[in-house]
């Protein structure tokens, strides 16, 4: 199996003085480590993992949302067609839809103003800002691949793409710097970086190219939540958390291509 790793830095100066141009800078990069065989327990192989790097590069404490959530270390996947039963053919299914080999997809972060609403993925060629087709197909497997694997590892049904449904209320400073909540935040003081990796086993599964980006240009202030009376608003974060700053506006970041398998 040939593997081939593209950085698209067009975003993301990483020399000089062009790295400080953004307070903030949210960086992708692939790397790989082994990790236990998902079809042999008693054995092990190499793990293409994505890590999501933060950098404040100003000199003030800065806290924001963090660009993807995790569960257990893996990606949210969004499918409309959710699972909710435990089903150890789930693999199985997923790995008969086949693989994508000769296919281009954009693998999006960030994109929705709903908190952990998944990863967006869009197909049909590597510019996602001119074409936005959707490949139901790889969205399904990649579902089915790690909702089987965190019911295997839990014994019960949490869907994958899943959000919180935030109110103001509950945004309160004393949530977001403790508890679970703490999770879902950067907290960055100057100079300070944090990385988040993400397992993508599922991605070198079903192989094709994959191009994973940020789909959006700034850090918002807020999050669309449940108003308290009025349905659905933007919810505005605390200004200070702590001794941290609520941070908004633009950052530095790039994309990361990688193609699993034969093309």
């Amino acid at each position: 199996m040939k593997l081939k790793i593209l950085f698209i830095t067009a975003f993301l100066f990483l020399q000089g003085q062009f790295l400080f141009s953004q307070c903030i800078s949210i960086e992708l990069s692939v790397t790989w480590k082994m990790g236990p065989d998902i079809f042999n327990k008693d054995s092990v192989k190499s793990i293409p993992i994505l890590n999501i790097t933060y950098r404040n590069n100003c000199d003030t404490n800065y806290y924001f949302f963090k660009i993807s959530p995790r569960k257990d270390g893996e990606p949210m996947v969004l499918c409309l067609a959710m699972v909710n039963y435990i089903d150890f053919d789930l693999l199985k299914r997923a790995m008969a839809h086949g693989n994508y080999i000769n296919e281009n997809f954009n693998v999006i972060m960030g994109k929705s103003p709903w908190y952990n609403s998944g990863w967006d993925i869009e197909g049909g060629s590597v510019d996602y800002i001119e074409k936005r087709s959707f490949s139901l197909g790889v969205e399904r497997c990649l579902y089915e691949i790690y909702d089987y694997l965190y019911s295997k590892r839990h014994y019960k049904t949490t869907p994958q793409g899943f959000y919180n449904s935030f109110t103001p209320s509950f945004l309160t400073p004393e949530n977001i710097i403790s508890g679970f909540l703490q999770d879902q935040f950067v907290f960055l003081k100057p100079g300070e970086v944090h990385v988040d990796t993400y397992n993508l086993i599922g991605y070198k599964i079903v192989e094709g190219c994959f191009t994973f980006l940020i789909g959006q240009d700034e850090i918002k202030s807020y999050v669309i939540g449940s108003g308290e009376e009025k349905g659905t608003q933007e919810i505005e974060l605390p200004e200070i958390v702590s001794e941290y700053l609520r941070y908004s506006g633009g950052f530095n970041t790039n994309k990361v291509t990688v193609c699993f398998g034969e093309k």
